[in-house]
């Protein structure tokens, strides 16, 4: 079997049908892990583990279109502006859980704020790759 490339109409099809498997993944552990978690009211490490993976892991996904389709985004800014302060943030909900941190009450609000609705995390997982490709020298045989 040979390998799919991702540039074509055919790799950007089975990209979708990923993208589809994803949707319905997400959609699975939102209404059947997530929710039997949060009706029995336990386990708030996992939760906030899922709630910050399954947008981060869209992200990652969403960013492979980009990167397969041979986008070249070599830009250190986009690292360090967007991806890793988007990463941080929304990583700083999981910490605070699990460690004795006492942030500011501001600090507190801001970061309960941004994360709602799962964008930082999506936006983390969508910029890190394009952020990490490095342009490589490409040998000739």
């Amino acid at each position: 079997m040979g390998k799919i490339d991702f540039s074509s109409w055919l790799g950007k099809i089975v990209w979708l049908a990923g993208l589809i498997l994803v949707i319905l993944g997400r959609d699975y552990v939102e209404n059947h892990i997530l929710w039997q978690l949060r009706l029995q009211n336990k386990e708030l490490f996992l939760q906030a583990i899922l709630l910050f993976l399954l947008p981060f892991l869209t992200g990652l996904y969403l960013s492979l279109l980009f990167y397969w389709s041979g986008f070249k985004a070599v830009d250190v800014s986009l690292l360090a502006v967007i991806a890793i302060p988007a990463l941080v943030l929304s990583l700083l909900p999981v910490v605070v859980q699990q460690l004795p941190l006492v942030l500011p009450e501001e600090v507190q609000w801001l970061v309960t704020t941004l994360n709602t609705g799962d964008l930082l995390a999506l936006v983390a997982g969508l910029t890190l790759i394009p952020a990490l490709q490095f342009k490589q020298k490409r040998r000739y045989r």
